[in-house]
């Protein structure tokens, strides 16, 4: 199994033994409002999300170090794979952690492990990522790591309390020079 490790966390596939952590976050309204975690009502609702998660090549489960204890998610989903159009070289991020984890750093940690693979193992010229309007932490944590803001989005979904999501980019040339910057600080 691949596992791409940082010193606190390290990230892995889905597996079968995920289902309470799909779990929390599913029946958790604050992952719905925040990240726009599926809903998640029954036992079976909750094999199906993990079940996606599992198929998808590029979702990584955050586990802590110290404790083994799986603290989140983080995903690059396709946005085109058309070669023409450049879209199959590009992702979207999502990520979600789990409240009581928060604030600990183990977020920026699990991004940079995953970042610092994504780019040159799948050959990435950009990687995109939003958050709703009122996730002021996702969006600090998105400048803090090099995204940029580029624009915002009007959301049409009348059943979710959000009305924008804000969407920002990095390039595989800025996390190259920002990470030259940060082993240079080291």
């Amino acid at each position: 199994m691949m596992k791409l490790s940082g010193s606190r966390i390290y990230l892995r596939p889905f597996q079968n033994t995920d289902g309470p952590l799909v779990n929390k976050l599913g029946t958790t309204p604050l992952y719905h409002q925040t990240a726009g975690f599926a809903i998640v009502r029954n036992a079976g609702e909750c094999q199906q999300v993990l079940t996606i998660f599992q198929q998808r090549p590029d979702s990584f489960v955050i586990v802590r170090r110290a404790d083994e204890q799986p603290v989140g998610l983080v995903e690059l989903n396709l946005r085109g794979v058309d070669p023409a159009s450049g879209l199959d070289r590009t992702r979207e991020l999502g990520f979600v952690l789990l409240q009581e984890y928060w604030g600990q750093g183990l977020m920026t940690e699990a991004l940079q492990v995953l970042l610092d693979w994504a780019f040159p193992h799948l050959n990435l010229t950009e990687v995109w990522a939003g958050h709703y309007e009122n996730n002021e932490r996702s969006a600090r944590l998105l400048q803090k790591i090099g995204f940029e803001f580029r624009y915002d989005v009007a959301l049409p979904f009348k059943f979710i309390e959000q009305t924008n999501e804000k969407y920002y980019l990095l390039t595989a040339n800025s996390w190259q020079r920002l990470r030259e910057k940060m082993d240079f600080l080291h």
